[in-house]
């Protein structure tokens, strides 16, 4: 049986890194509140995409018990700059981002393409607004929230390859 090996798990990292990497949101499905259904793992598209911002930053990382960056799980991580097969990704979205809109689904998409025509610089779309997806990389259901316009929202996550 072929293994995949930590120099091939870096590559993988590189390409990615090269990509345009998006985290889209999306109000999901209602339903999802009394009764959470689990994440499939071939879904292609949220279920009612709001919008998605370009990532702010993408870095690489290294396990690290005493790293700056921590997860929900506990495990840490210190940025490296050599490449390694992690990225951090961070997205900062801006307090109007889909501000008073009722998220349920979180998805990351790796390349995909948005209208033309959109203003120079332009890091948040909305649904409208992308032209082609690109590949859902990661989808999280999650309990309802109200976007808040008054926060600044920052989502951050450890990509392993």
């Amino acid at each position: 049986m072929a293994v995949l090996q930590n120099q091939g798990r870096t590559a993988l990292a590189r390409a990615i890194a090269s990509q345009s990497l998006y985290l889209a949101w999306g109000r999901g499905l209602p339903a999802w509140d009394a009764a959470p259904e689990p994440e499939p793992t071939n879904a292609t598209a949220l279920v009612d995409e709001i919008g998605r911002r370009l990532a702010t930053a993408v870095q690489y990382v290294v396990p690290n018990p005493a790293g700056e960056i921590e997860l929900p799980d506990g495990s840490r991580y210190s940025p490296t700059a050599q490449p390694s097969k992690w990225l951090h990704v961070r997205w900062t979205f801006d307090y109007a981002d889909a501000a008073g809109e009722t998220v349920r689904e979180l998805g990351i998409f790796v390349g995909g393409t948005t209208a033309a025509g959109l203003p120079a610089g332009q890091r948040y779309f909305t649904a409208a607004q992308v032209a082609t997806p690109g590949d859902l990389y990661t989808l999280e259901r999650l309990p309802k929230f109200t976007r808040n316009g008054a926060v600044r929202q920052v989502q951050e996550y450890v990509l392993p390859f």
